[in-house]
């Protein structure tokens, strides 16, 4: 696999290292209840301004939430810390994410994250 393509940065909620799933937008509440019993352990979820409460359900069985608003006291930073699922806030997206891309997240330095996404290998 050849190198992720930076599309973005945003605030750290706490360090974890690099983080790699498959991207998954969520809109709204109906796209939390479409989930059914999709496997999301591999989901990177990507959520806009003022629509990350709705993902409370799911929220413990993501690998990681990227959200174009927030701080670390907002109440998606709390439940993300609680349930131990890491997390960027208010990222600022410079590229395109597609639901399925692979997504790299960078949440090695403490103040700011990087958002990657990995190249596709032609077969």
């Amino acid at each position: 696999m050849s190198d992720p393509t930076d599309v973005g940065t945003g605030v750290t909620l706490f360090t974890a290292g690099e983080v790699r799933g498959t991207a998954r937008w969520f809109h709204d509440t109906s796209d939390v209840l479409s989930v059914d019993d999709d496997d999301l352990e591999d989901t990177v979820a990507f959520v806009n301004k003022g629509g990350m409460t709705f993902l409370s359900p799911i929220l413990p069985d993501l690998r990681a939430i990227v959200c174009t608003a927030g701080s670390r006291e907002s109440h998606l930073a709390i439940l993300s810390r609680e349930s131990d699922v890491p997390c960027v806030l208010a990222a600022q997206l410079t590229g395109e994410i597609a639901d399925g891309a692979t997504v790299v997240l960078d949440l090695t330095d403490a103040e700011t994250a990087r958002i990657a996404v990995a190249a596709e290998v032609s077969a």
